[in-house]
This record gives structure tokens, sequence and C-alpha cells, in this order.
């Protein structure tokens, strides 16, 4: 029993060689599929997940927007017929497949680009779809060793009996097949800016952690950055300086809005209440509202009762100021 279970796995691994030794050698190749299913995978975090049989195929279309994926994760769950019958069921992975796959149609041509076969209850099919990605290889998966098309617009892959005599469980069997995305690390940084009064504004520049980086990016789509935290400097010469910092999630947008403010100095005038102030030649009776004032040298006096205190004060563009009265009481004790 023991050789003749050896002849047959001998016979079996022979049968499959041989099968695709002639769809390598002959390249592109004409099948037909017994059912065709789709997958439809609509955003960056879709997974979904379809039935098939040991002789159908499966066509996982990508989303339109493709900027953030790199790579496709197959995970397809083996009944326990299929690992049993061990190289009775092959899958592969096509390339150039034609015509565009869909449930009505069976017959298509393509190249077959990577195969193997089932001895477990299950497998991972991680499918680069870009040369320069950073998927990686491990135990409990298979990284493909093509690179599928992402201008396609969807991976193919193909489940086929190759060996006779199999038993009416296995021909009957489901496999089940779930598709998502592989996402590279990084995400979008987007600047929406206006100007005071919420008009349009002047010119400004955008540095993200030091570096300038073109406007038209960053306030358009957005600029492409590595996951993580991140510093925002807004700079500009017809308003204050901006600076923020924001978190950058993988395949999201994270959006910086701001109110430029003007960059004339604000000035605060602190003193206790019905203090006369006279800021230069203009009068005020505190409390006082913050206000705007000119770049330069600026007097202010400060009158309560019979006190008063004068102060010079050079103020730049940019800046907040805080100009305060300190009028303390002193206890000192002596001798009489």
């Amino acid at each position: 029993m023991a050789e003749l279970n050896s002849v047959t796995t001998f016979t079996r691994r022979l049968f499959l060689l041989g099968t695709f030794a002639i769809a390598a050698a002959l390249h592109a190749e004409n099948f037909r599929t017994h059912r065709a299913k789709i997958i439809e995978l609509e955003d960056y975090f879709d997974r979904k997940t379809e039935q098939v049989s040991v002789n159908d195929s499966i066509a996982i279309m990508l989303p339109k927007d493709q900027t953030f994926i790199q790579g496709i994760e197959i995970n397809i769950k083996i009944p326990k017929v299929v690992a049993e019958w061990r190289d009775s069921v092959a899958w592969s992975l096509y390339s150039s497949i034609s015509p565009k796959p869909e449930t009505s149609i069976i017959d298509y041509s393509g190249n077959r680009a990577e195969t193997g076969t089932f001895d477990s209850l299950s497998l991972t099919l991680l499918v680069p779809l870009e040369k320069n990605n950073t998927i990686k290889k491990d135990a409990y998966s298979h990284l493909a060793d093509f690179i599928a098309q992402k201008s396609s617009g969807f991976v193919f892959l193909r489940f086929q009996l190759v060996m006779k005599g199999v038993s009416d469980e296995l021909m009957n069997a489901r496999l089940s097949v779930s598709a998502k995305p592989i996402l590279i690390d990084k995400g979008f940084i987007s600047v929406k800016a206006t100007g005071p009064a919420g008009k349009e504004p002047d010119s400004y520049s955008v540095f993200v952690d030091g570096k300038q980086v073109d406007n038209e990016s960053i306030t358009g789509k957005g600029l492409l950055s590595d996951t993580g935290d991140h510093n925002i400097s807004i700079v500009s010469d017809s308003y204050r300086n901006e600076v923020r910092t924001v978190t950058v999630e993988q395949a999201k947008t994270t959006e910086v809005k701001l109110s430029f403010r003007d960059i004339k100095p604000i000035i605060r005038l602190v003193a206790p209440e019905n203090t006369k102030i006279y800021f230069d030649d203009t009068e005020y009776k505190a409390p006082v509202e913050a206000f705007h004032t000119t770049q330069g040298d600026h007097t202010v006096k400060f009158i309560v009762g019979d006190y008063e205190i004068v102060r010079s004060v050079t103020v730049s563009n940019g800046r907040s100021y805080n100009i305060a009265i300190n009028l303390e009481a002193q206890v000192n004790e002596v001798e009489d």
C-alpha cells in the first residue's frame, strides 16, 4: 500500500510538472474556467470574500485610486479534502489577461506568471503591484516573484484540478478566497489657508520638518509623507508665521486648516481699572482691548492718581507684547 501511495504521489507530481512546463513553454495560453468570480475592492481598507470551486477563476478588482496600494494580499482557506489530496489542485497567477474579467466570461487568454499547489488548510499570497515595494516575506505567506500589472486594474487568480481520478467530494469542494490591499506606510499632508477676514491669502511658504515643500502639492491633493508626527511651519512676509504639529495616518489625508493673522505687532496694555494710559498720543482707560500698532519705537505712560510711569518700547512685526504697570506695597519694620 505504501509503495502504491508513493507511486501515486510521484505520478501526480509528474503530471503537475508536465502541465506547468507546457504552459510555461507556450507563454500565452488560452483557457476556459468553470466560473469567473469577481472581488471588487472599493477603497484602501476594503476586504471581501468569495467562495470558489477547484476549477474556478477569481479577479480581484483594484480601487480606482491606487495611490497608496503596493500589492494585494489574498487569503485562501482550503477544505480538508483538498489538503489531503496533496498536489491535486493548483493555483496560478496570470498577467496580460484578456478580455477584462466578467462573471459572464469563461474563456480567457493570458500568461501564467506563477503557480503552486495546496498541502495545508490555508495559504496567503502576497502579490506586489510595484517593483519598489516594502512587502516582506514571512513564514506564513508566499510572496509572488512577479509584479502584477497595476495598470490593468485587477489581479487574476486561477484554480485548476491537475490530476484525474479524484473523489466527488474534492470536485464539489469550496475554497474561501478573501482579498485586501497592501498599503504603503504613507499618507497625505494638506494645507488649507485663508487670509485675515476670510480673504484669499498672499503668497506664503510651507516647511515640513524643516524642509521647504512645493506649495502646489501641499495645498492641492497633498504632500505624500511617512506616517507619524511632522512639524509644519507656514512662513509669510504678509502675515504672522504659523507652526503646527500633525500626525499622519496610513492612506489618509491630514488637513491643516488655518487663518492667517495680521503681521502688525499686537499690544496688550495691562493696568488696574480706570488707570489712564497713553500709548504714543492716544489715551486709553483700563481695561484695554488688544490692538495692532506699527513696527518701531513707541512710548507708554501709565497714570494712577498722582503716580506716573513712562516707558519706551520697541516692537517688531509678527510679535505680541504685554505692557503692564506693576504696583507693589512694601512693608518694612522700622524702629521708633
